[in-house]
């Protein structure tokens, strides 16, 4: 990810796997005691990641539904619901921490911490409509839960790299759909860039490589985080229409990862190739690991994944040479 030369690109799997996909391949062979992501990663012989979620809403209050249901629309619900929002540093698993830790220390694992962005973490509170909305309607409303959500991400990630350095760090956004961002570069400069411009100095003071979390076409997003100093994202969904060698024309210096099609999965090993074919060119440059552009769904067999696994060691170690 520093476009130096490597012996090989690592193989990797970002995203979990479907739940019905998992349950499909032990159907088809999978043992059935494999549980956690990370066994299940080194059962294919991926390298394997411990991811790390922090984020708000660790508390006995009403959980969002996952992309957000209305919980605090106005200032007063707001300021209702906030002291249950921020849950202390003590919540992190500090033994699971340390031994992820150990593991890390020994090449042996990769640590990944998810924070949530400053588009994603007012949409849990208002839900998607009345987020869309709150940026004309509730604009001071908007910024508080910014602001409170950027305290809140610099005190956990103090707390966690006091125990730990993670290999990189992603902020869930998902603040584009398959035609482009939900809001428009006006809306970014004024509700997420000044939030953004003070907690990547203290990723950057850390070494933390960052990477954006939106699924959809992200094309135009580039630019947008380049100037607040993010170059990372990830998934890059083809069937948005992301194109992984159009966006490296356009910003040479930024890094991906994802971008294989998910939905040739399932058509057999030609498929398969022509795909690896299309990403291998950017493999080379550097900057970019392959993986699933999103979770794989449960079309697709064990018989298949067990050869996507294969062919991606195979293009993974053709990228370098």
């Amino acid at each position: 990810m520093r476009f130096e030369s490597v012996d090989r690109l690592p193989c990797v799997e970002w995203a979990p796997w479907w739940d019905q996909t998992i349950a499909r391949w032990k159907r088809e062979g999978l043992p059935q005691d494999l549980e956690g992501v990370t066994e299940i990663q080194e059962y294919f012989g991926l390298a394997p990641i411990a991811r790390v979620r922090i984020g708000p809403k660790k508390c006995s209050c009403p959980e969002p539904a996952y992309h957000g249901a209305p919980l605090a629309t106005t200032e007063a619900e707001y300021e209702a619901l906030r002291p249950h929002l921020f849950p202390s540093p003590e919540i992190l698993d500090q033994t699971a921490i340390e031994a992820s830790v150990a593991r890390q220390a020994k090449g042996e694992l990769l640590i990944w911490v998810t924070l949530e962005g400053f588009f994603w973490f007012p949409r849990t509170l208002f839900g998607i409509e009345k987020h869309l909305l709150a940026f004309y309607e509730a604009p001071a409303l908007m910024k508080a839960m910014n602001e409170d959500v950027l305290d809140y991400n610099l005190r956990m990630l103090e707390a966690f790299c006091a125990m730990c350095t993670p290999d990189f760090m992603t902020f869930a956004e998902d603040m584009s759909y398959n035609h482009g961002p939900m809001i428009g570069k006006e809306l970014f400069d004024e509700f997420m860039a000044p939030y953004y411009a003070r907690i990547v100095p203290a990723l950057e003071a850390r070494k933390v490589p960052i990477v954006i979390d939106s699924d959809g076409d992200i094309a135009a997003l580039i630019s947008w985080y380049e100037q607040v100093g993010i170059k990372g994202f990830l998934p890059l969904e083809r069937q948005a229409g992301c194109d992984i060698a159009a966006m490296r024309e356009r910003h040479p210096d930024v890094r991906f990862i994802g971008a294989f099609d998910k939905m040739v999965m399932h058509k057999g090993e030609g498929a398969m190739r022509a795909e690896f074919e299309r990403l291998l060119p950017v493999m080379r440059q550097g900057g970019y690991i392959p993986s699933v552009d999103h979770q794989t769904p449960p079309g697709v067999a064990l018989d298949d994944y067990r050869l996507y696994v294969r062919l991606l060691e195979e293009y993974c170690e053709r990228a370098a040479q």
